[in-house]
């Protein structure tokens, strides 16, 4: 996975993987990461499924992302982007995949009335997506959807731990290398 972090240009391996057979139910992704630059990545089989990603943002709180499959990249790329203790502990991402025809719409009108973003124009597909953030609309989508066939992977990607420095944007010296080393 290539990044670019201001001047700094790096690639992020293949740490970890997981692929699933069925979409329409939540599911935790949990991974140990080996540095703060982590990334991640969803591919489904039919890349306009829904996808929902929710994680610990650096303050504690839970943030994410939605939108359709193809477009699901994500993660932190250096030491002040990271939550308090991410190389302490295994850390996980909550996953929902809905089929590409799943009655979004429908569900966010029905729940929250699929209020439109700025200039969006109605229920349009990113008032959708944005409705999807809702825990009521998620809960509500998969009663009507289940669990459904539909194969999907994500990919977890890092740098390698221990004594490597993290990338900010400007070259760092040896005495501001991260001292800690992930949990195993």
């Amino acid at each position: 996975m290539p990044v670019v972090l201001g001047a700094v240009r790096f690639d992020l391996s293949l740490i970890d993987s997981q692929r699933f057979q069925t979409m329409g139910v939540a599911r935790t992704v949990t991974f140990t990461p080996t540095s703060f630059s982590t990334g991640y990545k969803l591919v489904c089989d039919d890349p306009q499924a829904w996808v929902v990603i929710r994680s610990k943002l650096k303050g504690g709180e839970m943030g994410g992302s939605s939108g359709r499959c193809g477009e699901s990249v994500g993660g932190h790329h250096d030491r002040l982007s990271a939550p308090s203790g991410w190389l302490k502990r295994p850390q996980s991402l909550q996953v929902w995949i809905f089929p590409a025809d799943a009655p979004v719409r429908e569900v966010a009108e029905a729940v929250t009335g699929c209020r439109p973003p700025g200039k969006s124009k109605g229920c349009d597909e990113r008032a959708q997506s944005l409705e999807l953030m809702n825990p009521r609309v998620r809960e509500r989508l998969l009663a009507k959807v289940g669990e459904v066939p539909g194969r999907w992977a994500v990919g977890i990607y890092d740098r390698p731990g221990k004594g490597e420095p993290a990338p900010t944007g400007a070259p760092l010296s040896e005495a501001e290398s991260p001292a800690s080393t992930p949990a195993g």
